[in-house]
């Protein structure tokens, strides 16, 4: 196929630049490092951190594997990083909880009830997993005997590789004040799960009274009278775009509630909005027609079936998009790979010229959108919550001093009850 052909879209659109910076040039293949970071759970996650030249000036990509099937060592996700971290950029890729080489677990996996002296949560929904003693001391753990509902608590995986990816920004490796998420298949609507929670997840400052005493009388529990004096913005205005490769509406084959969360994602919240590229395989007919329902309920009117008919060799982008208007949604797109019913990650074939595109791409949107410069993140210090309106019902994410996310409440963006 010829290369040109399946960039006309892009030009059409404006997306077209120079094929790579001029700080480029001089980036070497990405060398990743071998990485482990841990789940509020107890699960060890396994994956590949590409440190990108840019560090803290760059952006940030999380790539998210089909669950059940894929991994990290996916033929595919390596050259796409290599591109992005040629352009300076840093990528993380990891195996989700029972798959590739994260299947580790600690005896913590297995509290499945709270701790009445600490206050901290227990794992209930891993009863899932087993019920018997036997199961339940197991220091492995298995995608291929997960219950379909289990891979809802995929998106706390999701959580714990952000914190990860926080921990490298706060030591100048990256910069996850501006975030890419590419996913395939089902995982891209855990990925828009975990996107919609971020838009509710706010760090706060809180103050303390003194201790009481709460409980039984058996089993008594010290804890701290709170209050919160001030809420910082939503963690999700730091997400640049979601890169779907192969949209699925559903989790484990469980039809999952992607409407509401990908109109969550792209809600117009000030100067900015989060953007959407959505890939897929002109003969994979479900995908495609799921796709274009997404993009008309993103960007009215357009139709990305008519972006590519209308575009031809040596056309003038005629409707790129100034700076200031990359919060009306003009780099939510469609591009249909011709001729290809293949799916996930099997577009990132060099054939296809899939991986030069979103290069492009991210080159463009970060033209459109400057780039927002790393802060530090101070995770292990801050407070923060789950509050989706002002002055509606707060949940704890996280307190002072504890070093990760606690299980993101995925009910309250209609996922099921574990």
């Amino acid at each position: 196929m010829d290369r040109r052909q399946h960039l006309h879209t892009f030009a059409s659109l404006g997306l077209l630049g120079p094929t790579l910076p001029a700080s480029a040039a001089l980036a070497q293949d990405a060398k990743p490092d071998r990485v482990k970071f841990n789940t509020y759970d107890g699960v060890t996650l396994e994956g590949f951190f590409y440190p990108g030249s840019l560090g803290k000036k760059g952006s940030t990509f999380l790539f998210l594997h089909q669950p059940k099937t894929g991994s990290a060592a996916q033929e595919g996700w390596g050259s796409l990083a290599d591109a992005l971290t040629k352009q300076g950029h840093s990528c993380l890729i990891f195996d989700f909880r029972g798959h590739g080489n994260s299947t580790s677990v600690s005896p913590d996996f297995w509290n499945l009830n709270d701790d009445f002296v600490t206050g901290l949560p227990g794992h209930p929904h891993n009863k899932l997993l087993g019920q018997t003693a036997a199961t339940r001391k197991s220091p492995n753990i298995s995608a291929s005997a997960f219950p379909p509902k289990y891979f809802y608590t995929l998106v706390n995986d999701i959580a714990a590789a952000k914190m990860f990816l926080d921990e490298r920004n706060d030591k100048g490796d990256c910069n996850t004040s501006s975030l890419y998420v590419v996913a395939e298949g089902e995982a891209c609507a855990l990925a828009s799960l975990w996107m919609a929670s971020q838009f509710s997840l706010k760090k706060v400052d809180i103050a303390s009274s003194g201790p009481r005493i709460s409980g039984t009388a058996f089993r008594p529990r010290i804890s701290q009278i709170e209050r919160i004096t001030k809420t910082y913005p939503a963690e999700g205005l730091d997400l640049l775009a979601g890169i779907w490769l192969s949209y699925k509406p559903s989790i484990a084959g469980l039809v999952a509630p992607v409407d509401r969360w990908i109109k969550e994602i792209s809600l117009a919240r000030g100067k900015y909005r989060t953007q959407m590229m959505f890939v897929y395989g002109a003969k994979d007919t479900e995908t495609k027609n799921h796709s274009k329902r997404y993009l008309a309920s993103i960007r009215p009117g357009y139709d990305p079936d008519k972006a590519a008919k209308d575009s031809k060799p040596g056309d003038k982008p005629a409707n790129k998009p100034p700076v200031k208007t990359a919060s009306d949604q003009l780099y939510t797109l469609g591009i249909a790979i011709p001729d290809c019913n293949l799916s996930g990650i099997k577009l990132l074939r060099p054939e296809f010229s899939t991986t030069t595109s979103i290069a492009e791409y991210v080159t463009k949107l970060g033209e459109a959108r400057t780039i927002s410069e790393s802060v530090q993140r101070n995770n292990r210090s801050a407070s923060m919550i789950w509050q989706q309106q002002a002055n509606g019902p707060v949940l704890v994410a996280k307190m002072e001093g504890e070093s990760m996310l606690r299980a993101t409440p995925i009910q309250l963006w209609g996922a099921p009850g574990l």
